[in-house]
């Protein structure tokens, strides 16, 4: 059996992945079984467990594969993932996906989930407009928290992750991410 760990620098990436994993997972990965995803404390947590984590992976007597999710704020996405790809060196199996620049810009790649989850969005006009046709270069959080009084990114994490729409979502880096989980897990 394959073990996939799923290294995320905090709890709103687990939220949103349990919802869309089950929907785009192999069927022979499930969660908490022999996917498991684990959350940190911000960017500087994860970093400092990497090398200690992946040093371990190396003795769980199974292959283990593992995913390091991060986002890429104001970071220059080319650097940022030679980075951590830099603390990700050894025997163990391990992709980088960069999310551009943080998962709130991909809710507005599927603006019909994003409406479902907050209604009030319904009545703002911002289908058509040119900052919102690039949903990657948008900053999500800060964008939701100016469009909606109840935006938590908890809640948000949790609804989306279960409602966005895997193929129609307009986000390119969310389907780089789809799409690079999957042909990383093919190459077991």
């Amino acid at each position: 059996m394959i073990r996939l760990e799923i290294l995320t620098e905090e709890i709103s990436m687990e939220n949103f992945l349990r919802g869309l994993l089950p929907r785009i997972l192999p069927a022979d990965y499930y969660l908490d079984v022999n996917c498991f995803i684990r959350p940190h404390e911000g960017k500087d947590h994860l970093r400092k467990s990497l090398p200690r984590k992946l040093k371990a992976y190396q003795y769980f007597g199974y292959p283990v594969m593992v995913l390091v999710v991060h986002d890429q704020d104001s970071n220059d996405c080319r650097s940022l993932k030679d980075e951590l790809s830099g603390l990700c060196s050894g025997p163990v199996n391990t992709q980088v996906r960069i999310v551009c620049r943080e998962l709130e810009s991909w809710y507005f790649g599927d603006l019909n989930a994003l409406e479902r989850v907050y209604p009030d969005l319904i009545r703002l006009p911002i289908r058509g407009r040119a900052k919102y046709r690039v949903p990657d270069a948008l900053f999500g959080a800060q964008e939701l928290g100016r469009l909606t009084t109840n935006f938590t990114k908890s809640h948000a994490s949790r609804q989306m992750g279960e409602l966005i729409d895997i193929h129609s979502c307009t986000s390119e880096s969310f389907q780089h991410f789809v799409s690079g989980l999957l042909k990383f897990l093919e190459r077991q």
